[in-house]
């Protein structure tokens, strides 16, 4: 993944990466190299904490440039992303992450005191977080700055079940066949760097984690 998101980067970095509406409804932009270089300051900030490849993080954040800033940064440090709903009611998240064995959560603010309080949970839209990120150089993030190698079988995300047939088992997926999947997807639905993908799935739905693929491939 983290190979995926520096090929985007390079091939578009004043491209507009997410298109948001912020507190006013105001649209805002955010460029591939701008996303690049705020995800790998807090990517570093992971990686100083000692997370790395086989780590799993929980990503507590609704939709939002947050989220996927978030993602972004999980993925270059070399930890999997388990991506949590913080709407889901307190039992399933709470179960989701004790199961998953996750070392870290990132959240935002507003929905901290949602979460549960087993693991430490970092929120990356606070003054105290801008001022300790902005110590991070923006440089890309190499084999060498992470804390163990970054292979293939380790884990990219893990996405949890409905529980619809029972207890939610959660689903590891290896950073192996993402580049594949991303080049179906371009192929498949004609994507280009003109294109635009809708993030409308839950974080915690398999779904929204292809939207990223999808805009990656079409980067």
């Amino acid at each position: 993944m983290p190979q995926l998101m520096a090929t985007a980067v390079e091939a578009n970095p004043d491209g507009t990466a997410i298109v948001y509406a912020d507190a006013t409804e105001t649209l805002g932009r955010l460029s591939y190299e701008e996303l690049d270089e705020r995800s790998t300051q807090l990517a570093r900030l992971l990686i100083a904490r000692g997370v790395g490849p086989e780590d799993l993080v929980a990503v507590g954040i609704p939709r939002s440039v947050d989220a996927v800033i978030a993602v972004w940064a999980v993925a270059k440090s070399g930890a999997g992303f388990v991506p949590v709903d913080p709407h889901y009611p307190a039992e399933r998240v709470a179960d989701m992450v004790a199961d998953s064995g996750v070392v870290f959560g990132l959240t935002i603010a507003a929905v901290r005191d949602e979460l549960p309080g087993r693991i430490d949970w970092l929120a990356i839209d606070t003054a105290e977080y801008a001022r300790e990120s902005a110590e991070f150089p923006v440089d890309p993030v190499t084999y060498v700055d992470r804390v163990r190698p970054l292979r293939a079988e380790h884990p990219a995300y893990v996405i949890y079940t409905s529980g619809s047939t029972g207890k939610p088992k959660g689903v590891v997926v290896t950073q192996t066949g993402l580049a594949g999947f991303c080049a179906e997807q371009r192929e498949r639905y004609g994507v280009t760097s003109a294109s635009r993908t809708l993030h409308f799935a839950s974080p915690s739905f398999d779904a929204s984690v292809l939207e990223l693929l999808l805009a990656l491939g079409g980067s």
